[in-house]
């Protein structure tokens, strides 16, 4: 029974090693200020170093980190991603008085998130059938938007007691060792419950993983899947980054509701991502037999719908409309990045799998920061929100478009 339940033990290891990089990802951004401040620098500097550099990282760390477990396995990069993180986190008390250290540990943090955030599709498509792998990447997107969640809401709560930034993240590290200890023990029984598995009967001729992946890199949905997934980033971040200062900002630039208000919008805006890659996944398996294509479609246009009213009085000062219309965009857009990474684990080889998760999602991470640097520019232009929001619908239906135009059929040829 135990062997035949594995697979969930497996997911669970690979979701809290989602969850313990999620948190460390976004844990600073509350306390960005005071860490500014204890370093000597400002904020923007704070912002481009601890910030700006850990995305690109991330985004980097995701491509290179697709190869390396196809090559070694979920195990190896699931513990050394872990290790790390929670590792930078326990130095901060010790060397965090030091820019460069605090630096160089935000970088190590951005290969830890991105090592994992290609695991959910190799584990999926290993472990899990078919018609399982919409949940199982699901439970894990959700355990990493649950993570980022409880960084931007926990860190804060452990400033208060600890009184300074260092300590706040060395705290964190001394709780993500419990999770730590249930990924040992499953690492260390995985290869006795490993399943026998078999992708497909194959012949003599079979090709390698690097003749997959050259036949793969002919393909057009292989470049279409990762810019539809520069459009999933680029929704994800601009919703991230436009909802707090939208409602926070005075008119005519934005809605005025000050900060306070501002963040706890934001808080239904994470509530809703927590729950989209569950909900996207079990729809998914459940609903759509395992097709990700109208899973894709859903998410793209529910973003479209809930977002740009968010242009009109008629909504923002409605506040069950607002509340609504916030929690939808942050479920919608949840949909998205665990309908594709299905997508690829129905399409592409198993063996090569990591390395095209790792190009659409990780090249398509680029799009998040085009989305930003494009929404911080149209602002500066027009000095309203209002193009920033219509380019988010705009994307939104690039996005549709490409999700209906991909195919699966000659990817295995």
């Amino acid at each position: 029974m135990l062997r035949n339940n594995f697979k969930w033990l497996v997911l669970a290891a690979i979701a809290w090693g989602a969850f313990v990089t999620g948190m460390n990802t976004l844990a600073v951004a509350p306390i960005l200020g005071d860490m500014a401040k204890d370093l000597g620098i400002s904020i923007p500097a704070a912002q481009a170093s601890f910030m700006g550099i850990f995305l690109i990282v991330v985004s980097t760390a995701t491509l290179i980190s697709g190869a390396l477990a196809d090559r070694f396995g979920i195990v190896p990069i699931l513990v050394t991603a872990v290790i790390a993180s929670i590792a930078a986190n326990l130095l901060y008390p010790l060397f965090g008085d030091n820019y460069v250290f605090v630096v160089l540990m935000r970088i190590v943090q951005g290969a830890t998130a991105g090592g994992i955030f290609s695991l959910h599709s190799i584990c999926a498509t290993h472990w899990f059938p078919q018609n399982q792998r919409g949940t199982a990447i699901g439970i894990g997107m959700t355990m990493l938007n649950a993570g980022m969640a409880a960084g931007i809401f926990g860190a804060p709560l452990v400033y208060e007691l600890v009184g300074n930034w260092r300590a706040t993240m060395g705290w964190l590290g001394v709780v993500q060792l419990i999770p730590l200890i249930y990924i040992l023990i499953i690492a260390v029984n995985y290869k006795a419950n490993e399943p026998k598995h078999v992708e497909a009967k194959v012949d003599a001729a079979e090709t390698s993983s690097w003749k997959s992946l050259q036949n793969a890199l002919k393909q057009p949905t292989t470049y279409l899947g990762i810019i539809m997934c520069m459009m999933s980033a680029w929704l994800l971040n601009a919703l991230n980054d436009l909802t707090p200062q939208y409602f926070a900002l005075e008119a005519p630039i934005g809605v005025g509701f000050g900060r306070v208000v501002a963040g706890s919008l934001m808080l239904i805006v994470q509530i809703g991502t927590i729950f989209g890659g569950l909900i996207g996944g079990f729809v998914m398996d459940k609903i759509f037999k395992s097709n990700p294509k109208p899973v894709l479609l859903i998410g793209y246009l529910l973003s479209i719908i809930s977002v740009y009213p968010l242009l009109y009085p008629v909504v923002y000062n409605n506040n069950v409309l607002l509340s609504v219309a916030l929690f939808v965009a942050g479920l919608a857009v949840a949909f998205l990045n665990p309908a594709a990474a299905v997508f690829v684990s129905q399409a592409y080889p198993e063996k090569i799998i990591g390395r095209v998760v790792g190009l659409w999602l990780g090249i398509g991470a680029f799009g998040g920061a085009i989305g930003v640097f494009a929404g911080a520019l149209a602002l500066h232009n027009t000095g309203t929100f209002h193009l920033t929001i219509t380019l988010f619908a705009v994307v939104g239906i690039v996005g549709i478009i490409l999700s209906q135009i991909l195919k699966k059929e000659k990817i295995r040829a």
